[in-house]
């Protein structure tokens, strides 16, 4: 992290530098530029644009925080469920259909051997296809995709808890001989 924070005050800096360099090169301010002009023009862009990158950069993470959470939270009558958390990303894995079909089956747990008996094709394929997902998807194991489809699966559940207003028992059912408390 550290490195992407001297990468970036490094761009800042580099920017500022030629903005400062065009406007006395370009202008007047040539023929009588002294060195604390010269610094402040620095100072003042180094600012300007270091607030420019702030700003873009929060308004970006927090645009792909939504989108994030778009694509998280189930839509109206779609379950949180291992097969959504695949469909979901097997477009931007670029996953086939077949190889959304055994992605599925080993987030459930089957064995190669089950995954090939139930799609009535040899095991080499389903190696193949699996080899395939892990490439497109990133990751490096079943292990892993099982991980990821589980923590999935727990965002998707703890957000769509989140939004939903709690309801008391006693208010969502009438119960005899007990008194109602006053909201």
């Amino acid at each position: 992290m550290s490195r992407i924070w001297a990468v970036g005050l490094l761009a800042v800096g580099a920017i500022a530098t030629l903005k400062t360099y065009v406007v006395v090169h370009f202008t007047t301010l040539s023929l009588f530029s002294d060195l604390a002009m010269i610094s402040g023009l620095f100072v003042l862009f180094y600012g300007l644009t270091g607030a420019v990158a702030y700003f873009s950069f929060t308004q970006l993470r927090a645009y792909l925080e939504r989108q994030r959470k778009e694509k998280l939270s189930p839509g109206a009558g779609e379950p949180v469920a291992k097969e959504t958390v695949i469909l979901r990303n097997a477009p931007d894995w670029g996953l086939s259909q077949a190889e959304a079909d055994v992605a599925i089956f080993v987030a459930k747990g089957f064995s190669n051997n089950e995954i090939a008996e139930m799609r009535g094709c040899a095991i080499a394929t389903v190696k193949s296809q699996l080899g395939r997902i892990y490439q497109k998807s990133g990751l490096e194991s079943r292990y892993q995709l099982i991980a990821f489809v589980t923590d999935e699966v727990c965002s998707m559940a703890t957000e769509q808890r989140s939004d939903k207003k709690q309801v008391m028992t006693q208010d969502a059912l009438p119960l005899a001989g007990r008194a109602r408390s006053a909201a």
